[in-house]
């Protein structure tokens, strides 16, 4: 029988980072899962710019999941990417469906014709960004150099914003709700899928071992990925409340942020010990 290796998947914002982007709470649960040799997936709304400088400090033998599972990123010195796509960072850089570009003309385009009341990353200096999230003026950069998504900041009413979302699905394109903003990306992307394709790449570089994975998020734009996870772990969010999964079982921590996030993998760690070993 095979035996069986985990990979970790987590969001970012408000589950492995608290409100000053600090991931110092789960620092002794990220201690076991490196001692463990178990690759930590970052898997985020954050550009790929964003998402490098963590990657540095946490894993940076493990791919990552930009821009909502839009923009996938394997370690050269990995055998996981695709030794002819473009490289970035240090990283193998796939992306998947519509290019930002594209995006942008179509939603521009509906707003213009609608009336639409919104504001876009594209349209938005580096000073609003640090005023509103918190950024530095680097981190700031590094969240516009965006592929296949664009964050916008919707100033409209509720209905609006549903006419909206039905006029993009007509142009192949999904309105995501994030932590902060709402993400517009090429339909048929998530979080989830994006999981399913790197874990495809694991299954093939060892296909001796039996891959499971345990996904983290507290988000409705992380709800892809936990519900096609063996393993889901929600982060409570005391601004938005508890995100709520289908699936029958499920994990919910016992603090929001990093305090939460640490005491529940640890618990997931001691529970599957004997089989978390990659």
């Amino acid at each position: 029988m095979a035996k069986t290796a985990w990979l970790i998947c987590t969001d970012l914002d408000a589950s492995l980072l608290d409100a000053a982007y600090q991931w110092h709470e789960a620092r002794a649960a990220l201690d076991a899962i490196r001692a463990l040799g178990i690759p930590l997936i970052l898997n985020s709304s954050k550009t790929l710019a964003e998402m490098i400088p963590y990657a540095a400090e946490l894993d940076p033998l493990a791919p990552l999941i930009a821009e909502n599972g839009t923009v996938l990123a394997y370690p050269e010195s990995t055998n996981l990417g695709d030794s002819e796509g473009v490289t970035v960072g240090g990283y193998q850089v796939e992306c998947c469906g519509m290019e930002r570009s594209d995006l942008l003309q179509i939603s521009n385009r509906l707003r213009a014709e609608k009336g639409y009341a919104f504001q876009g990353f594209a349209e938005m200096e580096v000073e609003v960004l640090v005023a509103r999230l918190g950024l530095t003026s680097e981190q700031a950069r590094a969240a516009l150099e965006r592929h296949s998504s664009e964050p916008i900041l919707w100033e409209d009413s509720p209905e609006a914003l549903e006419t909206f979302e039905n006029a993009l699905a007509g142009e192949g394109i999904a309105l995501v709700r994030g932590g902060h903003f709402q993400h517009l990306m090429p339909a048929g992307q998530s979080k989830g899928s994006a999981l399913g394709w790197v874990l495809g790449r694991y299954a093939a570089r060892n296909p001796e071992w039996k891959w499971k994975t345990l996904a983290i998020g507290d988000s409705p734009n992380d709800r892809s990925m936990l519900e096609v996870a063996d393993e889901a772990l929600v982060i409570p969010n005391p601004k938005r409340g508890t995100l709520t999964l289908k699936r029958p079982h499920y994990r919910v921590a016992s603090a929001p942020g990093p305090k939460g996030w640490g005491v529940s993998v640890l618990e997931f760690l001691t529970t599957h010990l004997s089989t978390a070993t990659a």
